[in-house]
């Protein structure tokens, strides 16, 4: 009979509000027989913790960067002392210049930290959510253990790659390095897939699955269409993202001005927090546009406060760059809120233009401002693509569903 797996999570800010679908990914593992523990490299400042069970998922999480100076030091050097052979990670490991051997002996000792907590844990498999940081020291964890270990207790490890920032810099995060180091590793979308497919040899392509992301459809339940807040006043577009250049704010604030030049009046409601600078930035522009009686800064919010805003929305916007496959766009399909979103990365896996969603090249305010006034101007169209995107996102990304195939992995490859 094959036991439960007992599985560690190694993640960069624990519980962030962007890594609310990692919680809900938790929750899932544990709903179905897998015991995890979680590890976060930082802690969460307070404008970026998520809200409602935030203070549980703290209490559970041990953080690498919390632990005292001293107690660090002893742990590091009782490593060293009696395995010196693991001072050669990153010279085997590491960049090419001095700056990057630098940066992962950092990353050694704090892999050093993340054994040592396992091992209290009683945990031999490390996955890492994101193939920078993460799974930089998940990958040294296994180093380590592999040198100072007995194989019935040697470190294992995975890791989930998202994209887009992975594969801007695949080449100083070692991502070829690590697929192939890696025990199995997980994309997103096949999107994803495809990049990590680009840069691995045949010899690791087996070892790379898709597991989609998901979220709890119970929590984001469909709107009728006369929920919308767009009957009889100014139609309303919700954009949720982290506040930086790549989400492309400053082309939302651009249709809004071009609709407004064509006389089709809107407000835009911006959810998130980010840089000062750039949150300046794009309040100058709102400024200089005479947009300021059209657009309304709101901040972080959490979960419960996103759908609701959603639910009252006419339309979802996310003009980005860059991306993997957001989570968000998923949320509001799931509520039924028309989506309107650029051509990138894993997104038209969901997003499909003229049938799930309205979908344009990134960096074209005009087309964004034409895809806009499309669905304001005509709610059958509206109706028509909310419908056909709550179908897609319940069949493609019901966590209850994904979280499975998740877990199957850790069974199939649990020591």
């Amino acid at each position: 009979m094959t036991t439960s797996p007992k599985i560690t999570y190694l993640l960069t800010h624990f519980p962030a509000l962007s890594h609310t679908f990692i919680s809900e990914e938790i929750d899932g593992l544990e709903r179905n027989g897998v015991e995890v523990s979680i590890v976060s490299i930082n802690s969460v400042r307070d404008s970026d913790r998520a809200a409602g069970r935030a203070g549980e998922w703290e209490n559970r999480t041990f953080y690498i960067k919390a632990v005292s100076k001293a107690r660090a030091a002893l742990s590091i050097a009782a490593v060293v002392l009696r395995h010196p052979s693991v001072l050669a990670i990153p010279i085997r490991r590491g960049g090419t210049d001095a700056k990057s051997y630098l940066w992962w002996y950092f990353q050694v000792a704090e892999a050093i930290l993340l054994r040592r907590h396992m091992s209290k844990a009683g945990s031999t498999h490390v996955h890492a959510h994101f193939g920078m940081a993460p799974a930089t020291i998940a990958w040294f964890a296994a180093e380590v253990s592999e040198r100072c270990d007995p194989p019935a207790r040697r470190i294992t490890w995975s890791m989930t790659i998202h994209g887009w920032h992975e594969f801007t810099q695949e080449d100083s995060a070692r991502l070829a390095d690590k697929i192939a180091a890696a025990t199995f590793v997980v994309c997103i979308s096949d999107f994803t897939k495809a990049q990590l497919t680009r840069i691995s040899t045949p010899e690791h392509w087996d070892k790379i699955s898709i597991v989609r992301c998901g979220i709890d459809l119970s929590k984001f339940s469909p709107r009728q269409a006369e929920d919308s807040e767009g009957q009889g006043s100014r139609p309303s577009i919700v954009m949720v993202a982290r506040i930086s250049p790549e989400k492309g704010h400053h082309i939302a604030l651009e249709a809004v001005s071009q609709l407004r030049d064509r006389g089709v009046m809107v407000d835009l409601e911006v959810v998130g927090t980010g840089d000062d600078s750039y949150v300046d930035s794009l309040q100058r522009t709102v400024a200089e546009r005479g947009l300021a009686d059209q657009v309304r800064f709101l901040g972080g919010m959490g979960p419960d406060a996103v759908a609701d805003r959603l639910a009252a929305a006419t339309l979802f916007c996310l003009p980005t760059f860059a991306e993997g496959l957001p989570v968000v766009i998923m949320e509001a399909m799931a509520r039924r809120v028309p989506v309107v979103t650029t051509f990138i990365a894993g997104i038209p896996e969901l997003a499909i233009n003229d049938d799930t969603a309205l979908v344009v090249p990134a960096a074209r305010a005009d087309l964004l401002a034409s895809a806009i006034e499309r669905v304001v101007s005509d709610p059958a169209l509206a109706d028509q693509l909310s419908a056909r995107a709550l179908v897609k996102v319940s069949e493609q990304h019901d966590i209850s569903r994904n979280v499975l195939a998740l877990r199957d992995l850790f069974v199939q490859h649990q020591a």
